[in-house]
């Protein structure tokens, strides 16, 4: 069996999409899920083409080792700026994610130099 980087998708692997779909949205928190769920609901109308249990399945597969907040954070932006009335589906939210994973640690740090970080709480010695 041939196992593609990008996405892990096995070749010469028979998979039931029904049973993966279910287990791989199992590990995903219940807001995840929800987040999952609303990006599901929004691709199947507005972009029929890329609608169907595999592009799903090739969607929770490319993402399954990326954390819960990246995911939703991702999916949000997407359906914010109306990538979907766009016609972009599963692989281009894909991406999305997979380069917020990748990218996550130095925007981070770009922030704290715009933005700066919070004062750290001090407490008064009366309070001790």
């Amino acid at each position: 069996m041939i196992k593609c980087p990008a996405c892990g998708y096995q070749y010469g692997h028979t998979y039931n999409h029904s049973n993966e779909i279910a287990r791989l949205k199992s590990l995903r928190s219940k807001k995840s899920r929800e987040y999952i769920k609303k990006l599901t609901a929004e691709i199947s109308i507005n972009v029929p083409s890329e609608f169907s249990q595999k592009a799903l399945f090739l969607f929770l597969k490319g993402i399954e080792n990326v954390d819960n907040r990246t995911v939703e954070r991702a999916i949000e932006h997407y359906l914010k700026a109306g990538y979907h009335l766009q016609g972009k589906g599963f692989f281009y939210i894909r991406a999305m994610i997979q380069n917020e994973s990748v990218n996550k640690k130095k925007k981070l740090s770009n922030e704290y130099k715009r933005l700066g970080r919070t004062p750290k709480i001090r407490r008064l010695k009366d309070e001790q």
